[in-house]
């Protein structure tokens, strides 16, 4: 469930090793605040951003470690990790996962429509409605409390935002499907200009500890064109990684993009 925040790490990683993960991946002479990193799920740097997965889903909807792991195990060979990094304290202050396309597991947030809301992903989106093999799936993205500061917070987030977005257009995607909170639902709709629209039919409903959240998706070529128009500032950020350069070490799109193509058994699209 994307879109939530914590204010402690989780104990299964100690602020120890975590600093060590972080020293070895920021470059000594890191002249930017934070930094934008991919991790493939058996990298070992890939903890840095399971931690926030974690203390986040622990604290907000009281989510254990153990209850993550029956929820996303079998994604795991699919999913790959977007981490945001305090390159001056050290430690992540944010995260997301994204379920790459396959044809087995497939993506969790169609999976768990039909469980959760008694209806089919064709029943409410249409067969034709988007291109699973370029589609990808955002099924948590969490900010830990310490970089939920106006600024802090709107950096991380919009960091996390710039290198998903632009990532996946490298590798020809053009869908993302979710399973939202109703409020980051509603606060993405209104600070970044309706990246995301309700799958039709579909009433907020209880799903994995929250309250009422909604199934979700966004096309980021609509997206990008009622950006150029809407705030032609924030398409330059998320779509051409331009303006937070001075704070924001970018992500190495290609890098990324060559990692995701050497996994083996994934639908990709070019």
């Amino acid at each position: 469930m994307p879109g939530l925040h914590s204010n402690t790490y989780a104990d299964t990683l100690s602020s120890r090793a975590l600093l060590a993960m972080a020293e070895e991946l920021i470059e000594r002479n890191a002249e930017e605040a934070f930094g934008a990193y991919f991790f493939t799920s058996n990298s070992p740097f890939a903890e840095l951003a399971r931690q926030v997965e974690r203390s986040v889903f622990l604290e907000a909807f009281g989510n254990t470690e153990e209850q993550l792991h029956y929820e996303y195990d079998r994604y795991e060979p699919t999913s790959v990790f977007f981490c945001i990094l305090d390159q001056r304290r050290k430690v992540p202050a944010g995260m997301a996962r994204i379920i790459l396309p396959s044809a087995y597991p497939g993506f969790k947030s169609l999976n768990d429509i039909e469980p959760v809301w008694d209806r089919s992903v064709d029943e409410l989106i249409g067969q034709d409605a988007l291109s699973l093999s370029r589609t990808w799936d955002l099924a948590t993205l969490a900010v830990d409390k310490a970089y939920r500061g106006a600024a802090a917070m709107g950096l991380t987030s919009l960091g996390l935002y710039q290198s998903i977005t632009r990532t996946a257009q490298r590798c020809g995607i053009d869908w993302v499907v979710a399973i939202l909170d109703l409020v980051v639902y509603r606060m993405s709709r209104w600070k970044l200009h309706t990246p995301f629209r309700g799958f039709n039919g579909a009433p907020p409903l209880p799903y994995l500890g929250s309250a009422a959240s909604l199934p979700a998706w966004c096309r980021l070529s609509e997206w990008e064109e009622r950006l150029k128009k809407s705030d032609p500032v924030l398409c330059e950020v998320i779509f051409r990684g331009s303006g937070l350069e001075t704070a924001l070490r970018p992500l190495d799109v290609d890098a990324a993009w060559r990692e995701i193509s050497s996994i083996s058994g994934i639908g990709l699209t070019y």
